[in-house]
């Protein structure tokens, strides 16, 4: 005789299918292991329901996050900040975007995936890397400690451009042919007061500043010279986060300060994590 099923198991049992059936699409179907574009060769590896990294010839791996929208894929490139939507198929065999058309050649079990703290880069990929270019500093900073490598690229460009800055204003102060204060003529309380004479100097002096302003220009040194505590930084930053392209800047950063063999160390980073043929190079030319 089959025993009695109570109302309340019933319940249950009706809630946990429907539980079931309402998952989406991409999240029942979705599949780990190797994809691959037969046109281009690019080679994507889905290791969680959060995490991917993309193989193109001759190229570094870079890395990605997923992210399930529906019956798609919110795919946020790690290294570039590029954002791109996947489409899944029923059976989870196929990835397709604008531009590759993804076959499942190798499944694989997938891996837990990771938990993102509230308030991370990665916690809202999507606003991230939205704001990723104009970000600044701090937010830049911030990010590539939490491991998102275009961060820690924007971080130290912008340290260079602000070390650039820096360099021609010290050139322009110590130029003695440049005015450092206002002539006599464009002194309204001045007795030499002038308008006329003041706009003739004025345009003169506008001419030399640029003229002044290209040849100093001319005379920066390709890689600027970062200060000591930056250098400090984003050395720490390259151990804990390696990646090819912010690694690489880190090691003609140092290099250029003459932190030599630091800046060997860095190259090897940034040539170990995804294979980086540039820096490889520069690390098999470094004594």
């Amino acid at each position: 005789m089959t025993p009695a099923v109570s109302p309340r198991r019933w319940r249950c049992v009706a809630l946990a299918v429907l539980a079931t059936l309402s998952l989406p699409a991409a999240a029942q179907s979705l599949r780990c292991g190797t994809f691959k574009d037969a046109d281009s060769g690019a080679v994507l590896r889905l290791e969680s329901s959060a995490q991917a990294r993309l193989e193109l010839p001759g190229q570094a791996a870079e890395p990605y996050h997923l992210q399930h929208e529906g019956d798609q894929l919110l795919a946020a490139n790690l290294a570039s900040g590029r954002t791109s939507r996947l489409s899944v198929s029923a059976d989870g065999r196929y990835l397709n975007d604008d531009t590759a058309h993804y076959a499942l050649e190798g499944e694989a079990a997938c891996q837990p995936p990771p938990t993102f703290a509230p308030g991370s880069c990665r916690a809202d990929i999507a606003t991230c890397m939205g704001q990723m270019v104009w970000a600044g500093a701090d937010s830049w900073r911030q990010w590539c400690a939490q491991g998102i490598p275009v961060a820690c690229d924007r971080l130290i460009e912008d340290y260079r451009s602000d070390a650039r800055s820096a360099w021609v204003i010290a050139r322009v102060m110590a130029d003695p042919t440049i005015p450092s204060s206002v002539p006599p003529v464009c002194q309204q309380d001045n007795a030499a007061f002038d308008a006329d004479a003041c706009r003739v100097a004025d345009d003169k002096d506008r001419v030399r500043a640029v003229g002044k302003a290209f040849s100093i220009t001319r005379e920066m040194p390709e890689e600027p010279l970062l200060p000591a505590a930056q250098l400090d930084e984003v050395e720490a930053l390259c151990r804990q986060h390696p990646s090819g392209t912010f690694c690489t800047a880190v090691a003609l950063a140092l290099r250029t300060a003459g932190r030599l063999p630091a800046a060997r160390a860095a190259l090897q980073l940034a040539c170990s994590p995804g294979n980086d043929a540039q820096a490889c190079a520069q690390l098999a030319a470094t004594p």
